[in-house]
């Protein structure tokens, strides 16, 4: 158990000896803007100093894994309130335990949504020169991306379109593979994955809303080979629901992709669904386009028996 002066601010240790009045409105500043008197800081002394040592432990807080608090309080907060004219305290879950709820979360269900092992392969010190070379700008955004993204920030994704083997995915998932490295909540889920699990998951009975809700809150999504699976109305009414989340709560979404956002789920000239339209337009707002081009990487050691 922490004892309330081995946490105070030095400043405060030595008033803490008396731990009258001024020193609770001193060391918790909501006291003097609620106007409470003497007697009743007096008569809650004892909920005072646990919220001061609460708040203390707080302070020092390196993340949910290494709470200081004991038992029921690990991951909880705890704030004073008026309620019913008295002093009261309230608790509610903190910041580093949801973050962390989010990262166990998020760790179920990437490899169902279709992580390889060898993914973590893929990152910027080992992106093609020559694209890297070609495509200067690009890269640039995605390094800085990357290295500065925090959760909770708006921000914009890139749909990054062109033919097979230029480096799309690599970049992408040097992207999503930094990010992990700095504990930045992060799904990368490649399409035809995406749209297989939500159909197994129906016909298993399982719990599809939890897997959306995972795709559509994440702080970051990548999604591979966009527009590319066997889609129908079901599997794009989900979809959309789940770039339309995101497009309203700004957040970052990258794309990889063999189509320019316009040739997107249309098959004859005609969109596939009427929701397609709408798709598309969120794609293109809530992203920056990047358009790769050159010769497929991976038909150059091709080797031949014959």
């Amino acid at each position: 158990m922490h004892h309330i002066q081995d946490l105070l601010p030095r400043r405060w240790r030595r008033a803490a000896a008396k731990y009258d009045a001024d020193f609770f409105r001193r060391a918790i500043p909501e006291l003097a803007e609620w106007g409470i008197a003497d007697e009743e800081i007096e008569r809650h002394r004892a909920l005072l100093l646990e919220h001061l040592r609460q708040h203390a432990i707080c302070n020092r807080c390196t993340g949910y894994e290494q709470c200081g608090k004991e038992g029921d309080m690990r991951g909880f907060v705890q704030t004073l309130v008026r309620y019913g004219g008295q002093l009261a305290a309230a608790v509610h879950r903190c910041p580093p335990y949801q973050e962390f709820q989010l990262r166990q979360r998020v760790a179920r269900w990437a490899q169902l949504a279709g992580t390889m092992e060898q993914d973590s392969r893929f990152v910027f010190a080992n992106f093609p020169a020559e694209q890297r070379r070609k495509y200067p700008r690009l890269v640039r955004f995605a390094e800085e991306f990357a290295e500065t993204y925090q959760p909770g920030q708006p921000g914009t994704g890139v749909y990054i379109f062109g033919p097979p083997g230029v480096g799309k995915t690599h970049l992408l998932l040097a992207v999503i593979n930094r990010l992990r490295e700095r504990g930045v909540p992060c799904l990368f889920v490649r399409s035809d994955a995406l749209f297989d699990k939500m159909r197994q998951i129906i016909a298993s009975d399982g719990d599809l809303e939890s897997f959306l809700d995972a795709c559509s809150t994440v702080p970051v999504l990548g999604i591979d080979e966009f527009g590319q699976e066997r889609a129908n109305e079901f599997t794009l009414e989900k979809l959309f629901r789940i770039i339309n989340f995101r497009f309203h709560a700004q957040l970052p979404t990258w794309f990889t992709s063999n189509f320019p956002p316009p040739s997107l789920y249309r098959r004859n000239g005609a969109d596939l669904v009427e929701s397609v339209g709408p798709l598309r337009s969120r794609i293109m707002q809530m992203t920056k386009l990047a358009k790769m081009d050159g010769e497929d990487a991976r038909q150059r050691h091709l080797e031949s028996l014959t």
